[in-house]
């Protein structure tokens, strides 16, 4: 996602940051951008600097002084309160890079204590965004709170999109003053990947959330709202050379180790089994990177939130929560199609080597998954889900080469059960950025060659493919513009029925799709609504045509150029007060549920909102459709509609303590008609967190699913239900070791009940 929002739809990524206009006090106008930051390298004879947040070390008299800051929403390069200044400087020392942020504020400061990676435009935070390379195609980043907790992770600039996976070891002290806060914020270069030879200056970019000014967002530079990338605003960040040119040749490791105890019940069997999990990391140089992993154990990530599935044919794409597999995702840039690493499930071990060049890099990925993992087989008409019957070993190799604006990569993946079962997966791809004026556009493309020995069974399990591989190819162009009056999208794609990635997110084959959107800017708009009128920050005009074919499939006796599904849509956006966002389009639609089936009209309206009216109640999002729905399994049509809604809750408790509540609700109706019974697809999710201090922390999981079809006639209905709770105390003992302890139950309609009782404490070398 976007550093500054969340995002429903490719609809919904047309949203700049959300605000609220500000009102009242002296405003400050946007003086000229500095060129650059200006670090100052701490001297040998100096002692340490104390991170106690107070800027009151003689070095910070010393260190220049960047006081240059523009509002980035509501309103880009408006005026703000001048009572909101902003001071940043940059020290460097051996081993870090030590940020001081120095911001003046009139109003009380929001601190809230939250989860790691929970901080948010709800409350108050400097934001830090650092380029390595200095070629802005990705940076890693770190919000802290003035709780001293912090969100960190991955921003990519093709997808405009964070990864909160990878984790800094970010140290962080905050001084609560009486007109403001300083903060002081140290980042190990140890922890930095970097070229060794690189002669391009790192880009840096700072930014400030003010929520009690109307969630204000300043940036440490001018903004550009037609920008298609966040940290297209980053400016470069001298006088790190000498210190790099020395930290660069040093040898760096570290290692985690997991031990873990679980008890578990079921279908009146006990079992008790104790494991021992290994990560490793060591650096020979900063552009080397070499991690392991043995006998990870997994069972304590976050479960994914319910999605109805009840009337989907084709599977949905699910987010990566853990960390091994996003280490080197700056790297990747790779597209879910590619590699999808879900389909990896349990791993005995694995080994992954990365190279950070200043114009190339590279990176190498070899594991070996246990029995049971699930890889997807594309078809027009839906996705096969296929079981792995025995290990399988995958291997990812990738390397890329990057010019001003531009990048070109290759791939080259193999899944391989046996010497007779191995799926191969060759690929090209590239992304070119343009940048004139206010216009800015961007390409990205990529062309895939499979070659496939592996198939399944009636069961879904894999087997040897009977007779010779099937080898097929995957096509597929996005180009994006944008500029002060439109905001402009394209996709296209052409996948061969015989293409098989099964270590990527293969949703479909056989089948071509085109896309193209336009939307139209309309600037900020103001309604009769009230003494004042109701401002909207943007408004947008929509309209969006896209068609998908099937291709001809002898084998599977596919005709070919049949319509899958055809829509034309228009439609709004609109960005209003409270970071509100709302967007509504409608019109005809077309799908078919099978090859030969009837081409069934499908007209229906869809609507989203997202928001945060309240400083408890941080996000609200929800996006539903009505109208004309297709019962794929069936082949029927019924009048009704899907809905999702979700949000953030954030409670104050006294003591400095804090509450988190997160609910999410899913569901999906088609009524009954003609004879055919009517579907339900409920599901809800309660995740919640309690967190006694920065230590101490309780999580807790309820969730529901629940797939209901009515009788009718002579057949039966049916009613499937899926159920878990879960509970996790988590105590972080000092800085290298931490205990969990968890209760765990799940129960599946046709399945056993399974009850599980975990110990687990982990060690941290650290860096």
């Amino acid at each position: 996602m976007s550093p500054l929002l969340s995002s429903h739809a490719v609809l919904m990524r047309l949203a700049l940051p959300l605000a609220l206009a500000l009102t009242g006090g002296a405003q400050a106008s946007t003086p000229a951008s500095p060129s650059h930051f200006q670090a100052l390298r701490l001297g040998t004879d100096e002692g340490p600097l104390r991170l106690d947040g107070r800027l009151d070390d003689a070095v910070w008299q010393r260190a220049a002084r960047h006081s240059h800051f523009a509002q980035r929403s509501p309103v880009a390069n408006g005026a703000f309160p001048q009572a909101l200044r902003t001071e940043v400087q940059v020290v460097v020392d051996d081993k870090a890079l030590v940020f001081g942020i120095r911001a003046w504020d009139t109003q009380a400061t929001r601190t809230l204590l939250s989860r790691h990676d929970g901080v948010e435009a709800d409350q108050d935070y400097i934001g830090i965004w650092l380029d390595t390379t200095g070629r802005r195609e990705a940076a890693v980043f770190v919000k802290a709170g003035l709780a001293g907790v912090i969100t960190d992770g991955l921003y990519r600039a093709a997808d405009d999109e964070d990864d909160l996976g990878p984790d800094f070891p970010v140290e962080v002290a905050v001084a609560s003053l009486d007109d403001g806060y300083s903060m002081e914020i140290r980042w190990p270069l140890a922890a930095l990947r970097y070229p060794f030879d690189g002669d391009e200056p790192w880009g840096l970019l700072v930014a400030r959330a003010v929520p009690s000014a109307k969630s204000l967002l300043l940036i440490s530079q001018e903004a550009d709202p037609e920008a298609l990338s966040f940290i297209h605003h980053m400016r470069p960040l001298d006088g790190l050379r000498e210190t790099l040119q020395q930290h660069r040749g040093q040898s760096i490791s570290a290692a985690r180790a997991e031990w873990t105890l679980r008890q578990a019940r079921e279908d009146g069997s006990r079992q008790g089994e104790g494991s021992l999990s290994l990560e490793a990391l060591w650096r020979p140089r900063a552009d080397w990177v070499f991690n392991t992993l043995l006998n990870p154990d997994f069972a304590q990530v976050e479960i994914d939130a319910p999605q109805a599935k009840g009337n989907r044919a084709v599977a949905i794409q699910l987010p990566e929560k853990r960390s091994y597999f996003l280490e080197s995702a700056d790297v990747l840039g790779l597209t879910a199609p590619a590699f999808y690493s879900r389909t990896v499930a349990d791993p005995r071990w694995g080994v992954r080597s990365t190279w950070r060049g200043a114009q190339a890099d590279a990176t190498a990925l070899l594991l070996e998954d246990r029995a049971g993992a699930v890889a997807l087989r594309g078809r027009p008409w839906g996705t096969e889900a296929w079981t792995f019957s025995a290990p399988s070993s995958s291997v990812l190799l990738r390397g890329r080469w990057q010019a001003e604006d531009r990048t070109l990569g290759l791939m080259a993946a193999e899944r391989k059960v046996a010497a007779d079962q191995a799926n191969r997966v060759w690929g090209v791809d590239g992304v070119q950025r343009l940048h004139r004026d206010d216009n800015h556009l961007q390409w990205r493309w990529h062309g895939l060659l499979s070659e496939n020995s592996i198939e399944a069974d009636a069961d879904g399990l894999t087997r040897a493919r009977r007779g010779s591989p099937e080898r097929g190819a995957r096509l597929w162009a996005q180009a994006t513009h944008s500029n002060p009056q439109w905001f402009n999208y394209a996709e296209a794609s052409w996948v061969a029925p015989e293409f098989v990635n099964l270590q990527g997110f293969s949703d479909q084959a056989g089948l071509w799709h085109a896309k193209l959107e336009l939307n139209r800017r309309l600037g900020e708009q103001t309604l009769p609504w009230g003494s004042d009128g109701l401002t909207l920050h943007e408004t947008e005009l929509h309209f969006s045509v896209e068609e998908s074919r099937s291709l001809r499939d002898r084998p599977q006796a596919e005709p070919g150029g049949e319509v899958i599904h055809r829509g034309l849509r228009l439609g709004g956006w609109l960005q209003a007060p409270a970071r509100t966002v709302l967007w509504a389009n409608a019109g005809p639609a077309q799908q078919r549920a099978r090859s030969g089936g009837v081409l069934h009209a499908t007209p229906h309206v869809q609507a989203g909102l997202s928001s945060a009216p309240w400083p408890w109640l941080t996000s609200l999002a929800a996006v539903g459709s009505w109208g004309r729905l297709l019962d794929t399994e069936l082949d029927r049509l019924g009048t009704g509609g899907n809905w999702s809604v979700m949000a953030q809750t954030r409670w104050a408790l006294p003591g400095g303590q804090s509450l988190e509540v997160d609910p999410v609700f899913t569901g999906l109706r088609i009524g009954a008609e003609a004879g055919h019974p009517a579907l339900l697809d409920l599901g809800w999710q309660v995740l919640a967190r309690w967190h006694l201090d920065a230590r101490r922390s309780l999580r807790a999981i309820v969730q529901q699913e629940r797939s209901q079809r009515d009788a009718a006639g002579f057949d039966a209905g049916t009613l499937s239900e899926r159920q878990h709770r879960s509970l996790m105390w988590r105590q972080r003992l000092n800085p290298h070791w931490q205990v969990s302890l968890g209760l765990q139950w799940d129960a599946s309609t046709g399945q056993p009940t399974r009850r599980e009782a975990f110990a687990k404490l982990q060690w941290d070398s650290g860096l």
